[in-house]
């Protein structure tokens, strides 16, 4: 469940400017090689649904 507050210069998809809403989230993970991870996270952030998505970038390790 993810919770926010949109400020006042939000235009939120869900909820209201000023109040508290929370909502059902998926997570969601993509392996990909680093010669292409900007082109990744502007794919992700043209599509997803909040003015700020929250992403995290984790390099891979061979072990």
């Amino acid at each position: 469940m993810g919770r926010f507050k949109p400020g006042d210069d939000a235009h939120p998809a869900i909820g209201e400017v000023g109040k508290f809403e929370a909502v059902p989230e998926e997570r969601i993970e993509v392996t990909c090689g680093r010669d292409i991870l900007a082109d990744v996270v502007v794919a992700i952030k043209k599509v997803h649904p909040y003015e700020e998505a929250t992403i995290d970038v984790y390099p891979l390790e061979e072990i």
